[in-house]
């Protein structure tokens, strides 16, 4: 339906327009047309409805310096910006909407599901990470570190051959290595986990959580730690303040200019029916 709107609509003022002028021409021509006047009247009260609503929505996107007061989009940018963010932030993406969406998320995994699902991630990656272990780099960076802390001990062992520094750093590669090599987590280790710190959910959203009163000193949950950081609206505010006024108007338009088309449609219609009604009252009150 909206799109027959959209297709008939800049041509129904000009359909309205082509009948008045032909009742017009045909009157002034002295061709005998039964209601001619009121028929004439009917028609110039739906061109001027159409034209009066057209006149009104282009002034709403357009600035036209022969119609004071247009470009309302254009001019009110910056308070339109504003005013779309305070929607969004109400209606569309609260921090509310965002945890409550969140909690239906997060449900109850059983420990079995969590452990298939983390072993699976570690072996995935189990190989690129021995593989960088390997690396000269990784070697260097440890043998560095080791010739850097070690102190006198250290140096007493390279100098006497006893550990060199190369050999320790293999040593220490070889049991990381070995380490990764067999691990695998265990439902007795989410069990223990979730005894200290609780489920996901809890973790996100209880208060007094034992990791962040420790690094944080704060006993809010994370996710109110999260949501005092991040704004909505502002964040809605930087971004559409990056478009120019008249890119954030074209956006509006693309979304509503096929429902303004009824607004056109409807002041033919309604001009039409309020001025034959208005003639039919007029007639019968001069009987």
């Amino acid at each position: 339906m909206t799109k027959t709107v959209s297709l008939a609509a800049p041509y129904l003022n000009l359909a309205v327009f082509v009948c008045l002028a032909a009742v017009l021409i045909a009157s002034a021509a002295g061709a005998d047309i039964p209601y001619s006047a009121m028929i004439i009247q009917v028609f110039l009260g739906g061109f001027i409805g159409g034209v009066t609503n057209k006149i009104a929505i282009t002034m709403l996107f357009e600035r036209k310096w022969f119609l004071p007061g247009s470009g309302v989009l254009l001019k009110e940018h910056h308070r339109i910006v504003h005013s779309l963010a305070r929607t969004v932030e109400s209606h569309l993406i609260s921090s509310e909407m965002i945890q409550e969406e969140l909690r239906k998320l997060l449900q109850p995994v059983k420990i079995e599901k969590a452990e298939k699902i983390l072993n699976s991630v570690l072996n995935e990656f189990r190989d690129d990470v021995i593989g960088y272990l390997r690396s000269e780099n990784v070697r260097h960076e440890i043998t560095d570190g080791l010739r850097n802390n070690l102190g006198f001990l250290g140096k007493f062992l390279n100098v006497t051959r006893i550990k060199e520094y190369e050999e320790m750093a293999d040593t220490i590669i070889a049991e990381l290595e070995s380490r990764l090599s067999g691990f695998r987590v265990s439902r007795q280790m989410l069990a223990k986990t979730i005894q200290r710190i609780g489920t996901l959910e809890d973790f996100l959203f209880m208060p007094r959580n034992e990791i962040l009163m420790k690094h944080y000193q704060t006993d809010k949950s994370l996710m109110q730690l999260l949501f005092e950081k991040i704004n909505i609206r502002e964040m809605v505010i930087d971004r559409l303040s990056t478009y120019k006024p008249s890119q954030v108007r074209d956006i509006i338009e693309e979304n509503i200019r096929a429902h303004l088309l009824w607004l056109e449609v409807f002041g033919v219609i309604l001009g039409m029916l309020f001025t034959g009604v208005l003639l039919l009252v007029m007639n019968a009150f001069s009987r």
